[in-house]
């Protein structure tokens, strides 16, 4: 059985491989470099999940991923990081740390990623800063979606159906979900072939609503999606390609990312009578929410690229792609999860446009010098409306009455009628152009000794036209009413050198250092008139050492890297004690350190273990501004004294030690029957998920066991019952401290914070069981 069933640092198309025959697994390809190379001649450390191993997991989304990458952790609304580092900034004013592509072009918002996976041929995770050669704004990790390229020649059906059941805790309710999976792929010339997927998805959660809504709101609960894309590949000469690509995409619902619950309550929490009113007591395992008002998520994706790719008789290959991406965005949530209105409205819309070019000029991988230079361009822009409201729990009649006067019965003595006890409303418009010059060369000192240099000149151009707080409310939050702009440019040089040493033909040594770049942002609201939004660029400066090893004739391969990371003004959210509110200021400083190892054995036919660790120390090296929890006086804070310096402490959602361990065994006979078996394991060790470590906000190490059994018949017919989760270990995906009762005010004004906590659940919080039937033809 080959080895590439199974996760491996990897990302593939083609590469001459007669250097590194043996009888061993079938090597690994990959592209980490944006050029084919061996993964064991590759000097960079990167994690990727094959098609086999989504299929045998069962992995439908990039969450789900994560639980074959050790180095990638899920966080707050399904963001994510890379060895610890992620984005602690949740405006649509700034770009993620940890970018994202699909088919090698950069989404510029992580909402562009929302279709479920189909016909993918591999999943990387690169680790580490990126932004060298695959476009902007790696600075800590890149997430890459390759789907698989028409095959020229070949008329092929793929099918493939997934039913599944979730646990339900404390309900006795079913939670089924369906996935529909189809893939044709058509030749339509001798030297061309089209590519067609689809998929539908119906999910429910293993939440449950048990809530009252108001009239005429909409509860949209259950996530339902709907995918096509079309690929068309044409050889259009012996040396010129032609590369197309379209799609469009739907998801629906608020399950797997607006499920809510209460975790832990103050004694005087706000939040008690509502709940109770609803049956709910909060705890670690509740997973029951309330809401009286709207709960739904709309999001539409899309977009087409085109790639065209020419071989010079010299063997130099000139590239462009040219791409074109968009969502549109309308959702809202009950910011309270109960059937009061304590803060009813969570609301946005938005249109998201960008447009990309890649040139790319590549010298023979064979020459002493080799390597590839280009140029980038890439621009967008984004329109948003949001909307903040709610009543802080009153009744109708104390919030109609002065001083709150809200609603449409307001008191006669009210001077003027306000939406909301409390709210915000901020609609913005952000462009954002960057340009780039890169190049990255090899040169080959000796046959086993290689260095490695290269660079990327970036510009940014960014401007924000805001208009802020047009609505009225009681007490008006995140800044004054005005119309508002800013603008800001930047150049940076981002650069890399190293070597590697192929010390024999199964053992290599690399190293190298590099800074890494992360473009500049704004703050998504003005919290004064004259305040200045801009945040700065985020940089990075990276050390990297590492082995790749084989032996046993290849049936046994161990990889070893150790990672050092210092990150200058980082981009974070932070508590500005004197204007009263969160604003994102370049406001820390981190390091990121530790050592990632894998093994790869195959001792026998049919049998295959793949096993993957990371130990990390990912921390605070300053932070000024960090919030204190309510009730702290740990750090200095008390009761006068709001912010800490968060020096030394571990970042959110950045475990000390993860691994991944996966064994498939498939029985060897002589028939068209096939059986296997497979068991896969992740342990995590304990996390907090927030900035100031409350104590609530924090979880034990967990360890999550997954299986599958089933057969192969034939040459084209998989069928397994699988179970994801299996010993139903109910996690949550993030926790964080209540806000309502954070900023709790007595009935003078006088604030009294409370500590409580809220946790965020995922599709494989719970155990799942299904079956899958896969035919092929």
């Amino acid at each position: 059985m080959s080895s590439t069933m199974f996760t491996a640092p990897a990302m593939a198309q083609s590469v001459d491989r007669s250097a590194d025959a043996g009888p061993g697994p079938t090597e690994i390809v990959v592209t980490a470099q944006r050029r084919a190379e061996s993964l064991q001649r590759v000097p960079v450390s990167v994690t990727a999940v094959s098609q086999e191993v989504i299929r045998s997991q069962n992995l439908n989304d990039l969450t789900q991923v994560s639980r074959a990458a050790p180095s990638l952790q899920v966080g707050t609304d399904n963001s994510f990081a890379v060895r610890g580092v992620g984005t602690l900034a949740f405006a649509g004013t700034i770009d993620s740390s940890v970018a994202l592509a699909i088919d090698e072009v950069n989404l510029g918002r992580p909402l562009l990623n929302s279709p479920m996976l189909n016909d993918v041929a591999r999943v990387e995770v690169l680790n580490g800063p990126q932004g060298l050669l695959f476009g902007k704004n790696a600075s800590a990790g890149l997430l890459s979606i390759v789907t698989t390229r028409p095959k020229i020649g070949e008329y092929s059906s793929s099918t493939n159906i997934e039913a599944a059941m979730r646990s339900t805790p404390g309900s006795d309710r079913n939670a089924p979900g369906v996935i529909l999976r189809e893939t044709l792929n058509i030749p339509v010339t001798a030297t061309s072939a089209l590519r067609l997927s689809g998929l539908y998805s119906y999910q429910e959660p293993g939440t449950t609503y048990v809530g009252t809504p108001d009239a005429g709101t909409r509860h949209d609960l259950n996530a339902r999606s709907y995918s096509l894309k079309a690929k068309y590949l044409a050889e259009l000469t012996e040396k010129l390609t032609l590369y197309m690509i379209g799609d469009y995409n739907e998801n629906h619902g608020i399950a797997g990312i607006f499920d809510n619950s209460y975790r832990q309550l103050d004694p005087t929490s706000l939040n008690i009578g509502p709940l109770a009113a609803d049956g709910i007591t909060a705890g670690r395992k509740t997973l029951l929410f309330g809401g009286d008002a709207d709960q739904f998520r709309d999001i539409k994706t899309g977009g087409a690229q085109g790639q065209l790719n020419y071989l010079l008789d010299s063997g130099i290959e000139i590239s462009n792609i040219f791409a074109w991406r968009f969502y549109t965005q309308d959702q809202a949530v009950d910011g309270d999860y109960t059937s009061s209105n304590g803060l009813n409205i969570n609301a946005t819309q938005g249109r998201y446009e960008q447009y990309s070019n890649e040139l790319r000029v590549a010298l023979p991988a064979g020459n002493r010098l080799s390597g590839q230079a280009g140029l980038y361009w890439f621009k967008s822009k984004l329109d948003t409306a949001r909307q903040l409201g709610g009543n802080s729990y009153l009744s109708e009649a104390a919030a109609a009455a002065s001083p709150f006067c809200v609603g449409p019965n307001v008191a006669a003595s009210c001077a003027r009628v306000n939406v909301a006890q409390v709210g915000s409303d901020r609609n913005y418009v952000l462009d954002t152009e960057s340009y780039a010059a890169f190049g990255q060369l090899t040169y080959d000192v000796t046959d086993s000794l290689k260095l490695i240099a290269g660079g990327r000149v970036t510009q940014d151009k960014i401007q924000l036209d805001l208009t802020q707080n047009q609505l009225n409310y009681f007490q008006t939050l995140s800044g004054p009413r005005g119309t508002y702009a800013a603008d800001y440019k930047n150049t940076d040089f981002s650069w890399k050198f190293g070597g590697q040493y192929q010390a024999t033909r199964d053992v290599m040594f690399y190293g190298f250092y590099g800074r890494g770049y992360k473009g500049p942002g704004f703050n998504d609201s003005f919290p004064t008139a004259t305040a200045n939004v801009v945040v700065r660029e985020e940089t990075s400066k990276t050390g990297e050492i590492g082995i790749k090893s084989s032996f046993l004739d290849r049936r046994l391969t161990l990889n070893i890297s150790a990672f050092h990371t210092n990150f200058n003004n980082f981009q974070v959210q932070s508590f500005e004690p004197s204007l009263a509110t969160f604003v994102v200021q370049n406001a820390a400083k981190v390091i990121s350190k530790g050592i990632e190892a894998q093994i790869i054995a195959a001792p026998f036919a049919g049998l295959t273990i793949n096993g993957s660790a990371s130990l990390l120390s990912s921390k605070f090296d300053s932070f000024a501004g960090a919030q204190c929890y309510p009730t702290q006086t740990s750090k200095g804070c008390s009761s006068t004294v709001s912010t800490f310096d968060a020096s030394g402490m571990t970042l959110p959602a950045a475990p000390k030690f993860t691994s991944t361990v996966q064994v498939q065994y498939e029985v060897q006979t002589d028939g068209s029957i096939k059986p296997f078996i497979q068991g896969n394991w992740y342990h995590r060790s304990s996390i907090n998920y927030v900035v100031n470590q409350a104590p609530g906000a924090g979880i034990g190490a967990i360890d999550i066991f997954g299986a599958s059994l089933g057969a192969k018949i034939g040459d084209g017919m998989r069928l397994s019952i699988f179970c994801k989760n299996c010993t139903n270990k109910i996690n949550p995906t993030a926790i964080g401290i209540d806000s309502g009762d954070t900023n709790a005010r007595s009935p003078r004004g006088a604030p009294t914070p409370k500590l409580s906590y809220t946790q965020q659940w995922g599709l494989d919080s719970v155990r799942t069981i299904g079956l899958n039937f896969g035919f092929d033809f």
